[in-house]
């Protein structure tokens, strides 16, 4: 889950989903042939978050979702590992659409760690993601 911490509603918007798609308030979105989608592990640059549950149909079904754009805000992000001081300023990857690797070698460099939240075993931080200028 990536929750936002502070954000103004000028960075909400409304973009359309694929078809079969379940969506989760919270999930990183990218976007394929201009629909959104949950991003995967090796999607490098998230540009929306959920911000409402959606499910849509089969073939040709598409559903409107409210999405937060993600540049300039501040996310709580959950990681599959437990945090680590070490951590904070360095770059680390996608495991999925709601956690963020931080226990390997990076190579998609998607988020920015900037501070820990909580105990190390709370397994959350604070950052950014990294907007691509390609």
């Amino acid at each position: 889950m990536f929750k936002p911490v502070r954000y103004e509603q000028g960075s909400v918007v409304e973009m359309q989903t694929g078809t079969s798609t379940t969506i989760t308030k919270y999930d990183a979105l990218v976007v394929s042939s201009g629909y959104v989608q949950r991003a995967v592990h090796t999607d490098t640059e998230i540009r929306f978050i959920a911000l409402e549950d959606v499910t849509t149909g089969g073939t040709g079904a598409h559903s409107a979702i409210l999405c937060l754009r993600t540049d300039g805000i501040q996310f709580e992000a959950d990681c599959t590992h437990d945090s680590a001081q070490s951590q904070v300023g360095t770059k680390v990857d996608l495991t999925d659409h709601d956690h963020l690797d931080n226990d390997s070698a990076s190579t998609d460099y998607t988020f920015l760690i900037e501070a820990l939240s909580g105990a190390t075993t709370n397994k959350k931080v604070l950052g950014s993601f990294v907007m691509k200028t390609a």
